[in-house]
C-alpha cells in the first residue's frame, strides 16, 4: 500500500480578525474595501445586493464570500437584520480561489465552525488558543470547497497578476505604466490585462489606482501625514491630482474626510 503524500508548507501566517457583525437597518448602504490579505465572510441571516469589482452579487443566508487584497465593494441591505461572520488572515503562499469560486452558496454548515473559531479567538492569549484558532480556520477553509484538492487554487494566468500586484504594493510610491509592468515581468500587455481581469475583474491600471487610493484612505484617517506626504507615499507627483482621484473614489476630498474624523 503506497504511503500518503507528504504535507506541504503550513499556509497560514497570521490571523488578524475574527468577528460576528450585525446590521439591523433595512436599506443600509455601504462602500468599503476589503482588508489586506484574505477575508472570508459567511452570511447568517438577511440579504444583500452588492457589486464587487464590477460584478453583481446577491448574498443570502449560507453564502460565503472570499475577498483578497483590498477589493472594492458597494452594496445595500435588502433584508435585515444582516448578520455575518468575518475572518481576516494572512497566507502569502495561499493563492485566492478562481473568481468563480469566490461566491459560494449553500454553506450554512460552516456556521458552527465560524462560531468555534470566534470562541477560540476571544479566549485569553495562550499557545493553546493560537493552535485552536489555526486549526478551526484551516478546517473552515477546507470546508468552503473553494480549494478542492484536485483543482489548482488559481490558473497560471490568475497567479501572474497576484505576483505583479505583490510587487506593485512594495513599490506603491512609484507610479507604474502598463508597459513598465510588462517589461518587469516579461509578459505582453494582453497577458497582463487578462491576468488582472481574471483575478479581480478590473483593468491593471484601474486596479493599481484602487490599491493606491485604498492605502491613501487609511493614511488620511489614521496618520498625521499631510496631504502632500500622503500623495507622494501612494505615487502621486501632484497633490491636486491625488485630491481629484481621491474624491472620485471615496466621494469626498481627503481634507474633508480628515476634518470629519478629527
Amino acid at each position: 500500500m503506497p504511503s500518503p503524500a507528504a504535507i506541504g508548507p503550513f499556509p497560514l501566517e497570521s490571523i488578524r480578525l475574527v468577528e460576528r457583525f450585525e446590521r439591523r437597518e433595512p436599506g443600509f448602504k455601504f462602500t468599503a474595501t476589503s482588508l489586506p490579505g484574505h477575508l472570508i465572510h459567511l452570511v447568517v441571516s438577511g440579504e444583500v445586493e452588492q457589486t464587487c469589482n464590477g460584478r453583481q452579487q446577491r448574498l443570502t443566508p449560507g453564502t460565503v464570500v472570499w475577498y483578497h487584497e483590498d477589493e472594492w465593494v458597494e452594496g445595500r441591505v435588502q433584508r435585515a437584520p444582516w448578520v455575518y461572520y468575518s475572518v481576516n488572515f494572512s497566507a502569502p503562499t495561499l493563492s485566492p480561489p478562481d473568481f468563480e469560486q469566490r461566491l459560494l452558496s449553500g454553506r450554512k454548515h460552516l456556521a458552527p465552525q465560524f462560531a468555534q473559531l470566534l470562541t477560540a479567538w476571544r479566549s485569553p492569549p495562550s499557545w493553546q488558543r493560537d493552535c485552536l484558532c489555526q486549526s478551526h480556520l484551516l478546517a473552515l477553509i477546507a470546508g468552503t470547497g473553494a480549494h478542492p484538492s484536485d483543482h489548482p487554487a488559481a490558473t497560471p494566468v490568475g497567479k501572474l497578476w497576484w505576483e505583479i500586484e505583490a510587487w506593485a504594493r512594495l513599490h506603491i510610491d512609484q507610479t507604474r505604466s502598463l508597459g513598465e509592468l510588462c517589461a518587469k515581468f516579461g509578459r505582453s500587455p494582453n497577458t497582463v490585462a487578462r491576468a488582472c481581469r481574471e483575478a479581480v475583474g478590473l483593468a491593471p491600471m484601474k486596479r493599481l489606482k484602487q490599491i493606491r487610493l485604498s492605502l491613501a484612505r487609511g493614511l488620511v484617517r489614521h496618520s498625521d501625514l499631510n496631504m502632500t506626504e500622503i500623495s507622494q507615499r501612494v505615487g502621486y507627483a501632484r497633490v491636486h491630482e491625488f485630491s481629484r482621484d481621491y474624491r472620485k473614489a471615496h466621494g469626498v476630498p481627503p481634507t474633508t474626510e480628515r476634518n470629519a474624523g478629527a
